[in-house]
């Protein structure tokens, strides 16, 4: 199939090219399938052919096994799922939330802004 500038929108990959992509990295199909956003079972259709590779899926497989500083980590479950960067800006949220006036806010605005911080933290440290 072609898209508008007349390249084929499907890698030249066939299955055995992912899996030993996968295998190479020493990744498992479920970590390979959560960081590319995608389900666990539509993983397992590429890898045994049922569907198609496009060209989206094999650059971001090569760039999630590629090697050098740009690689990214995969985590398990166990030690969270969120990102530097998420971590940051939530932790930016907080402090905001902590350094506002609550003096100017209303008996319930102060305990819904206080339960926030509380959610937040906890939310946080369960995926941290």
């Amino acid at each position: 199939m072609q898209n508008g500038r007349g390249k084929s929108k499907y890698s030249s990959w066939t299955p055995d090219d992912l899996t030993n992509f996968r295998k190479d990295a020493g990744l498992s199909r479920r970590e390979v399938a959560e960081s590319l956003g995608v389900s666990y079972r539509m993983y397992c259709y590429y890898e045994s052919g049922h569907t198609k590779i496009d060209l989206p899926l094999e650059y971001a497989v090569r760039w999630l096994t590629g090697s050098g500083e740009d690689k990214p980590v995969v985590e398990s479950k166990g030690q969270g799922t969120l990102t530097p960067f998420q971590k940051e800006r939530i932790d930016r949220l907080l402090n905001g939330i902590r350094a506002y006036p609550i003096g100017d806010l209303d008996e319930k605005g102060q305990k819904i802004l206080s339960q926030c911080v509380n959610e937040i933290s906890t939310l946080v440290e369960a995926v941290a």
